[in-house]
């Protein structure tokens, strides 16, 4: 009987964002008949998945620490637990997160069995020119640890070919990096029968900040001052940038935070904007997609260059630019309907869950073939 493979990460499972990632990738081991035994906070209960749940890890002591300081220390600690674990046994291989594979990794080189990385953005370095800031207080984990696990990688699986351009940008070598891409489940977000044109309901969904370019679309969407037109902005809004955000907001701007309805929400949707700076690949695009409803976003949002249904902002900064994309589909009700369906036959062809495990099985293959 061949080894399992073994997987570590920090995930509870909650089926969205890096979770849901993370449990297709189990899941498409489980469907290929490949054993796992998994370190995680959360269970997984799949054919062939051994769990080593850890439900309060000693770290849940400090969770009154800033968030930062406390979702370290938690990586930090299972890599140390994911490197006990993997010693205990012999396996095939290792796959874990960026932050989390260090201590696993090294074990793994000395047994001398791949080490897949899943990186959930660009380089680390991607924003510095490659010297990286000042090394930043413990437990935060500075660069150099993310260098050292990026170096200790049979194979560093990134989420777009932005991202993987952004290695290459850091002398990674080109084999070593592969773009999978994302999912969606196309069966949750799927479009409406139909669709008033009026309200014009324009969204924006995930974590929302100076990233994400959330003052960017504000300031657009307060010069447009469009009649019958909303400002959707769903996802959470981090106290810091709370005061500045809200400030920027008018009458028809709605803060919905977090949202658990979000395929019910979409589907009321007519446009999604993301002006992100720095992304691996935004899965809530390809979820808008999915909804019937075309994507206003930056390239380094992640979508490759020839999505389908998409309309690009060269630069996000230019709140004209923006504006005026906004407007263009505001205009024209049809068109941006029109938009909407060819997203979602490109989600439907390109980017469903099942073809997501497909890329990533061959991605294990191929780790497996590499020296």
């Amino acid at each position: 009987m061949a080894e399992p493979w073994f997987y570590v990460t920090d995930s509870k499972f909650s089926g969205i964002g890096i979770d849901l990632v993370t449990e297709q990738q189990l899941r498409a081991f489980s469907e290929a008949g490949r054993a796992v035994d998994l370190v995680a906070r959360g269970r997984l209960d799949l054919p062939g998945i051994r769990n080593f749940r850890q439900v309060l890890p000693p770290t849940k002591l400090l969770s009154w620490l800033p968030s930062q300081d406390y979702y370290a220390l938690n990586k930090r600690w299972f890599s140390r637990l994911g490197r006990r674990h993997f010693e205990r046994a012999p396996h095939a291989g290792v796959v874990a997160w960026s932050k989390t594979a260090l201590h696993p990794f090294e074990a793994a080189a000395r047994a001398g069995v791949p080490r897949i990385l899943n990186v959930g953005n660009s380089h680390r370095d991607a924003d510095t020119g490659g010297s990286g800031p000042p090394l930043t207080r413990w437990p935060r984990i500075p660069h150099s640890r993310y260098r050292a696990e990026y170096e200790l990688a049979t194979l560093i699986l990134v989420a777009s070919d932005n991202a993987r351009q952004s290695f290459l940008d850091q002398g990674v070598a080109a084999a070593k990096v592969r773009a999978i891409y994302r999912g969606a489940d196309t069966r949750r977000f799927h479009p409406p029968v139909a669709k008033p044109a009026r309200p014009f309901i324009v969204a924006c969904c995930g974590l929302l900040g100076e990233r994400k370019g959330s003052y960017e679309l504000l300031q657009a969407w307060q010069r447009l001052k469009l009649p019958e037109a909303e400002l959707w902005l769903i996802g959470h809004l981090p106290t810091a940038e709370a005061a500045a955000l809200q400030a920027l907001a008018g009458p028809n701007v709605r803060f919905l935070g977090f949202r658990k309805d979000l395929p019910e929400l979409l589907r009321q949707v007519h446009l999604h904007v993301l002006l992100s700076r720095n992304e691996g690949l935004a899965k809530v695009l390809l979820e808008a997609g999915a909804s019937g409803v075309p994507n206003l976003c930056t390239r380094e949002a992640g979508l490759p260059p020839d999505a389908a249904g998409t309309l690009f902002v060269d630069d996000r900064a230019n709140v004209d630019q923006v504006a005026a994309a906004i407007e263009a589909c505001y205009r024209d009700p049809e068109g941006t309907a029109r938009l909407g369906l060819e997203a979602r036959a490109m989600v439907e062809a390109r980017f469903g869950w099942a073809a997501f495990r497909q890329r990533f099985l061959s991605a294990v293959a191929d780790a497996e073939q590499m020296p």
